[in-house]
């Protein structure tokens, strides 16, 4: 029986410094779930846990953990997998068909010098009917009502749901301090799985800028999160904001883990035809430390 190995990665970063960290777990076919948690819980990062597929249309199988839970879903942590996979020679094939809790996901790969660039794609896109009030967001990052853009505060998922909320500005962004057991009760009373805050710079060349506030993972804050980000594509492109597209690819570069000191950069990008979302997907990078 072989032991298992963990290959350190970092995905997302935009520059030294930035990214998410994301622990990649390789021959973990022997692991226990509890085993899993364990292993997860004292690394202290979003792990990736690598298995042999148990259906046969697909390539590898992969589990993602926080350091409380099992989570259905994590896009850097595919990123991390599929390079240390793409770097050990595992799998040389693109697309690869990934193997999750949440069904099968196509990831499309290519090398480019030393970078593999990945496209995650994602599920079509769904909207809760009933969100959080202004107040109760207010309450939760603790900031006033002035503070909220005018946009919609809507949860959005492509994979698990995110409250997509508009703020004014990238000062107010970068200086939230959020009353977290608040923040988790909302979670909880909503069925959504973290707050997503953004704001639009516009002065230069007009990108998004983000913090995610996961629901309970051992960890207040994220650095770079895939999910959150492609549920802020679709939030961007269901409202025609920055740049509306009515045909064809919409792009975002979505900037995240600034106030963290990691700063990160994720493309969300969005397929529209005859004004309708038909694809979702992220794209973004990893290195091997």
């Amino acid at each position: 029986m072989s032991s298992y190995e963990v290959v350190n990665t970092t995905v997302f970063a935009l520059e030294d410094g930035g990214g998410n960290p994301c622990p990649v777990v390789l021959n973990a076919d022997s692991l226990t779930t509890d085993k899993m948690q364990r292993i997860t819980k004292d690394i202290g990062h979003e792990s990736a846990f690598v298995l042999k597929p148990t259906r046969s249309d697909c390539d590898v199988r992969l589990r993602f953990f926080v350091p409380l839970n099992e989570m259905e879903m994590c896009i850097h942590a595919t990123i991390g997998s599929i390079t240390t996979l793409v770097n050990r020679g595992m799998i040389k094939q693109s697309p690869t068909i990934v193997e999750t809790i949440l069904g099968l996901i196509k990831v499309e790969w290519e090398v480019s010098g030393s970078n593999v660039n990945v496209n995650v794609e994602q599920f079509q896109p769904s909207f809760m009917n009933v969100n959080p009030t202004k107040g109760n967001v207010c309450r939760a990052l603790n900031i006033g009502i002035e503070e909220i853009d005018d946009s919609p505060i809507q949860s959005v998922s492509t994979s698990r749901y995110k409250l997509i909320i508009p703020l004014r500005s990238i000062e107010s962004l970068n200086n939230l301090n959020p009353n977290f057991n608040y923040l988790w009760q909302l979670c909880d009373e909503f069925n959504i799985t973290g707050l997503y805050p953004f704001a639009i710079e516009k002065k230069n060349k007009p990108f998004v800028q983000a913090r995610q506030f996961p629901k309970r993972a051992g960890y207040n804050e994220d650095p770079a999160t895939g999910v959150a980000a492609s549920a802020l594509g679709v939030y961007l492109a269901e409202h025609k904001l920055l740049n509306p597209v009515i045909n064809g690819w919409a792009s975002y570069q979505v900037i995240q883990g600034v106030a963290m000191g990691r700063p990160s950069i994720i493309k969300s990008e969005v397929l529209i035809q005859e004004n309708k979302i038909v694809r979702t997907r992220i794209n973004g990078n990893a290195v091997i430390n």
